[in-house]
């Protein structure tokens, strides 16, 4: 499947971005190694500790002001009068190191700081603006891929620059300044935006403001969980940036011999975040897969934990530094784009400057954590990663219990993706928003898994009542808000089932019927019959006929007679899945058996 075109000029926001990234870097790890080397601080993972703590700040203080700017002008201009800001201050920068004032130094972290919490609703906002809903997922891939990517190489340019200008740290803050230039040029050539016509007041009061805001995201459940868990990312992605100098100083032994060594051992994590958000942008196709953050947060957590066991191999720390980033970018991505869909368009600048001030909260968060166990308790680095990878176990747990959908998705999103390898057509037949009733044909006992696999949407499927309730799969269904009917109870049963699922439609849910009423067992197009007409009547939704191809063959089928009991012919076994030209609500269960049979003629050659 080809990935989503994406709009032009979106490579000179990735690279506004993605200089942004690359400076910030670049000043913070020369104030981290100004401590390190030349300060020569006995403290210093308490100077690294105010440091971040001082960076996290603004992006819960203005967070609100970030937001209201951003819905209330257009994107591209903001940008583009962030980054002539940023000049500024890198040009502050230079003179807090020619004083060596370290506090000095914190002030502009502080303002760098700010620059980007008015920056990043504007950033995140511009990406659904000027995409297409199906490419969204595919842009933030990329610019997470080239954000870490110059992420990497700020961390590595700023020890080899040290290394260059023997550790004169105000000769390399004047390379900052150059970098802001670079990245402002580049800002004026983002394709241009308009303002998107919020008239709300602006927030004075920045406490007041953040609370307001907090209680209206919270109050859009789906966009607050992935907000706490983008959050947590932040968070932890801070303790590890922050935690992995001491440790390959402490415990790889890396002096000032191997500085070099020493500064690119962040960089692995963000080559692994890169590659991470590459394979999450593939594995997702053209829809946000949710599916993805439970396994990526899975990896970080055994990333961390294997961190404790291998302070004796510094090759073995960066592969594990590697993984952990691989997980982060399969994490962070699909979180990424859920927010930027999701989000009403008008409401876009304040949902994710909102998720900004939780990211800032959990950020500060995560510097006083540090600040406790690493200066106050005395805990070792290596601990303290083994600490992180279990309360990211408990994370993921928590994810998947307060939003099971997560989990489900992920198991049917294992399950398709590893014995299936499936071809989409026609998927933009499906509206991103608002109802609509999927009328497939009934081959396999996994059809909903493969249907799913392909939607961006979470569907509402009709089960029979006899499935519905196995014992072991009971509760996966009704997590998944399934509808049970059963016929052979009466027509009084079949008319309940019927009417939970026209209120689905009514809620604005994609309901999925299966019309021939049950599996095919012998790979034909059954029946169709007329109930999903009890459901459409009066209403105003398109109803969408979709083929599955191949999909008889497979071990979930009836085909040779048996489901499961038999070997597969081949894995991943290839299947299509066709969406067809929509159909109006009026149609009836001969038009819709005709429209898929249309569909099957395609691939068979037949419409029998």
């Amino acid at each position: 499947m080809s990935s989503p075109r994406l709009p032009k000029r979106f490579h000179a926001f990735t690279i506004t971005q993605a200089l942004g990234a690359f400076n910030d870097n670049v000043f913070k790890m020369l104030l981290q190694l100004f401590v390190l080397r030349v300060m020569l601080a006995a403290n210093a993972e308490e100077l690294i500790s105010q440091a971040t703590l001082v960076f996290t700040v603004p992006f819960v203080l203005f967070g609100p002001w970030a937001g209201y700017f951003a819905d209330r002008f257009a994107k591209s201009n903001l940008m583009r009068v962030i980054k002539i800001a940023e000049i500024g201050i890198m040009l502050i920068g230079v003179l807090a190191f020619y004083l060596g004032d370290v506090y000095f130094m914190l002030l502009v972290l502080f303002l760098m700081a700010s620059q980007s919490t008015f920056f990043s609703p504007a950033k995140q906002g511009l990406i659904p603006e000027i995409c297409e809903p199906e490419a969204i997922t595919h842009a933030n891939s990329w610019v997470e891929m080239t954000t870490f990517l110059f992420i990497i190489v700020g961390i590595v340019i700023a020890g080899v620059l040290m290394d260059v200008h023997d550790n004169n740290a105000m000769a390399v803050a004047l390379y900052c300044v150059v970098f802001a230039v670079m990245g402002t040029i580049s800002a004026f050539f983002i394709p241009k935006t308009t303002p998107k016509g919020s008239h709300t007041k602006f927030p004075w009061n920045p406490i007041t403001g953040i609370v307001k805001d907090l209680i209206f995201l919270k109050r859009q459940k789906g966009l607050w969980l992935a907000g706490l868990a983008n959050s947590y990312f932040w968070m932890l992605g801070l303790v590890f940036s922050t935690n992995v100098l001491i440790y390959g100083e402490r415990l790889l032994n890396l002096g000032e011999s191997s500085s070099v060594k020493l500064t690119v051992l962040p960089a692995f994590m963000a080559v692994g975040i890169g590659a991470g958000s590459m394979l999450a942008g593939r594995w997702s196709g053209q829809k946000v897969e949710l599916g993805l953050v439970p396994l990526g947060g899975l990896g970080m957590s055994l990333g961390a934990i294997g961190l404790f066991f291998s302070t004796s191999s510094y090759w073995l720390t960066s592969a594990l530094l590697i993984l952990t980033g691989i997980c982060g970018g399969l994490f962070i991505v699909p979180l990424f784009a859920y927010l930027q869909f999701v989000a009403e368009e008008h409401e876009k600048g304040r949902v994710l400057a909102t998720v900004g001030v939780l990211n800032g909260l959990f950020l500060v968060l995560g510097s006083l954590l540090y600040n406790l166990f690493a200066v106050q308790f005395g805990l070792s680095a290596d601990a303290f990663f083994l600490l992180m990878g279990i309360a990211t176990v408990g994370a993921v747990i928590y994810i998947c219990t307060i939003i099971p959908e997560y989990f489900i998705r992920f198991c049917g999103w294992l399950l398709t993706h590893t014995f299936y390898n499936i071809r989409i057509v026609g998927a933009e037949h499906v509206p991103l928003k608002g109802p609509a009733l999927l009328l497939p044909n009934h081959v396999s006992f996994i059809d909903a898994f493969l249907i799913g696999s392909t939607m961006q949407r979470f569907i509402r499927y009709m089960m029979l009542k006899s499935y519905y309730q196995i014992p072991m799969a009971k509760h996966i269904f009704r997590i998944m808000d399934t509808i049970p009917i059963e016929p052979a109870e009466g027509k009084e049963s079949v008319a309940m089932s019927l009417q939970a699922a026209r209120e689905k439609l009514q809620q604005n849910h994609v309901v999925c019927i299966f019309p021939e009423g049950g599996l095919t067992r012998d790979g034909r197009i059954q029946p169709f019959k007329p109930g999903f007409e009890t459901v459409m009547k009066g209403l105003e939704c398109p109803i969408v006929p979709v083929y599955m191809h191949r999909v008889w063959g497979s071990i979930f089928s009836y085909e040779r007679g048996k489901v499961l009991w038999k070997m597969p012919r081949k894995i991943p076994y290839p299947v299509t899945i066709e969406y067809g030209e929509p159909l109006p609500p009026t149609a009836t269960a001969a038009e819709a058996e005709h429209a898929v049979r249309l569909l099957a003629a395609k691939y068979n050659g037949t419409a029998a």
